[in-house]
C-alpha cells in the first residue's frame, strides 16, 4: 500500500502545472516588473534623505565644535599668520573633510548676531566684541553631497547657523 501512496505522491509533484497555475505565475511576474521600479525609487529616495539629514547634522555638529573655539581665550592655539576667524573656518572645513563631506565647498560667514550691528561681518579678535553675540552659518550646495542626481533638489543648499556668545573662557 506505502508504495502505491508514494508512486502517486511522486507523479502528482511531477506533473505539468495546469493552465491556471501558468496565468497566476505570470501574473505575478508582471506584478513584480511594475512594481519594482517604483520600489527602487522609493528606496532611493529614502537613501537620498538619509544623507540631507546626516550632511545636516555634520554641518551643525562643525559649527558647534568650531563655535566652542571662538568662545574660549583662543590666544595659544592659532598659528602665527592666520587669525582668529580663519582658524574657525579652516576647523569647520577639516571636521567636515573628517566626517565624509566636501569641506572646501562649504560657505562659511561669520557676523554680528543682534544689535545695531546685525549680520556685518564679526572679527573674533577685536576686544570691542567682546560679550558680543555672533553667528557662524555654514551652507553645503546639496549637489555636492548627492548621490543622485535629483532636479529637484539640484539648487538646494544645506544650512547651519548658530548664535555664540564671545567671551573668554579659559581652559584647564
Amino acid at each position: 500500500m506505502r508504495e502505491t501512496n508514494s508512486k502517486a505522491q511522486s507523479a502528482t509533484a511531477l506533473r505539468a502545472p495546469r493552465c491556471g497555475e501558468r496565468a497566476r505565475r505570470g501574473a505575478a511576474v508582471v506584478e513584480f516588473a511594475l512594481m519594482l521600479p517604483l520600489l527602487l525609487i522609493l528606496i532611493l529616495g529614502v537613501c537620498e534623505i538619509g544623507r540631507g539629514v546626516n550632511a545636516a547634522s555634520e554641518l551643525e555638529a562643525s559649527i558647534r565644535e568650531a563655535g566652542r573655539l571662538a568662545c574660549m581665550d583662543f590666544r595659544d592655539m592659532i598659528p602665527s599668520g592666520m587669525t582668529a576667524n580663519q582658524k574657525i573656518e579652516r576647523d569647520i572645513r577639516a571636521f567636515l573633510r573628517a566626517s565624509g563631506f566636501p569641506g572646501n565647498d562649504v560657505q562659511i560667514t561669520i557676523t554680528h548676531a543682534g544689535g545695531e550691528k546685525n549680520g556685518l561681518p564679526f572679527d573674533l579678535e577685536d576686544p570691542e566684541n567682546y560679550l558680543q553675540l555672533f553667528r557662524i552659518e555654514a551652507t553645503l550646495p546639496y549637489n555636492k553631497i548627492s548621490q543622485v542626481p535629483l532636479v529637484t533638489l539640484k539648487d538646494r543648499n544645506i544650512t547651519a547657523s548658530l548664535v555664540f556668545r564671545r567671551g573668554r573662557v579659559s581652559m584647564l
